[in-house]
């Protein structure tokens, strides 16, 4: 926030410095205009155009803030705030002429002669720079306002964005392991000799579990690994009543998936639809024009236990946080079918 700081004040001060340059050249161009080239007249122009709109750079982005907090700061950013900011800057701009020439430092009046009344022509001239360098002043300053809540409106978001992913991640493990208990609890209480390998499979998938939960996104290599274990679990369950054909291979493309989506989607597969040996349910996994599609056969149970809104939804709002994208959903009259677009 301080460099941030520091960087709108060096900006503010580089236009500052531009337009007291191009102040101090308007002023002694037109001089010479008037009154035909005077070294000394040019000069005194020169100076005055530039340490003038200085003066009132000055005043704006320090002097009258300072004042402000030290006598009303309870006026800080009010229609009030601003009201006094304009008349001080145009009386103080009026007053410095005013002086310049009875103290004749840099202005007589005699410099403006045949373009305006001698009497008070600086100090009219001073207050009208003085008022072009406001409407600049005010200009900038919404700008620097407008981008600074565009800046914060994305931070917020992106903050957001990171906290609901953290939440739906929190939300995918427990899931997975009520289900994968679910799964071996089955099998102990059936004596299914596969008890102890599915162990030692879960053990390891939880760790790979664990270790992508640290991540935003998962590789697709590292989620065919987590699949292939859990896949392995589930034949150790269904036998031959599921039959998954995978054709996804990485062939050396750098493309993400959040974690745990491939195996979420089986198992939604499974959760939803009759598994039998009458109706073995299949489950293809292929690639398709930049989407990883899950296809399964439908055969939909007749009751089916609530989801908590994990599964699907939990998928689409996490592409929707890493991509901003949609997964696509169709449903035919024998298949589900999931679509998921890479992350690259």
């Amino acid at each position: 926030m301080k460099n941030r700081s520091l960087v709108t004040k060096v900006f503010f001060w580089r236009v500052a410095l531009i337009s007291a340059v191009a102040a101090g050249l308007v002023f002694s161009v037109s001089t010479q205009f008037r009154m035909g080239f005077q070294i000394n007249v040019f000069s005194r122009e020169l100076i005055f155009g530039f340490l003038f709109t200085l003066l009132v750079w000055w005043y704006n982005l320090h002097g009258y803030p300072l004042a402000e907090e030290r006598f009303f700061p309870e006026w800080r950013g009010s229609n009030w705030s601003r009201l006094v900011r304009v008349l001080s800057t145009l009386v103080c701009s009026f007053l410095v002429v005013w002086l310049d020439e009875r103290m004749g430092i840099l202005h007589i009046d005699e410099d403006l002669k045949g373009y305006a009344q001698a009497e008070f022509a600086n100090e009219f001239r001073g207050v009208v720079t003085a008022g072009i360098m406001l409407l600049m002043y005010f200009f900038l300053e919404t700008l620097r306002k407008y981008y600074q809540t565009r800046m914060q409106v994305e931070q917020l978001k992106l903050e957001n964005s990171i906290a609901q992913f953290e939440m739906l991640k929190q939300q995918v493990n427990p899931h997975f392991l009520f289900n994968s208990l679910n799964i071996l609890k089955t099998m102990v209480k059936n004596n299914d000799p596969m008890s102890e390998e599915y162990v030692i499979r879960l053990s390891e998938l939880y760790r790979n579990l664990l270790l992508s939960n640290q991540k935003e996104k998962a590789s697709l290599e590292e989620e065919l690994t987590v699949l292939g274990n859990y896949v392995y679990m589930l034949k150790a369950r269904f036998e031959g009543k599921l039959v998954i054909n995978n054709q996804l291979k990485t062939n050396g493309k750098p493309c993400y998936l959040p974690p745990l989506t491939l195996q979420m989607l089986v198992e939604n597969c499974i959760k939803h639809n009759v598994v039998s040996n009458d109706k073995p349910l299949v489950i293809d996994l292929f690639e398709e024009t930049g989407h990883l599609v899950v296809r399964n056969t439908l055969q939909a149970r007749r009751s089916v236990e609530a989801s908590h809104h994990l599964g699907l939804n939990n998928i689409n709002l996490r592409y929707k946080v890493l991509a901003g994208r949609d997964i696509s959903v169709e449903k035919t009259a024998d298949h589900f079918i999931v679509k998921l677009p890479l992350i690259y």
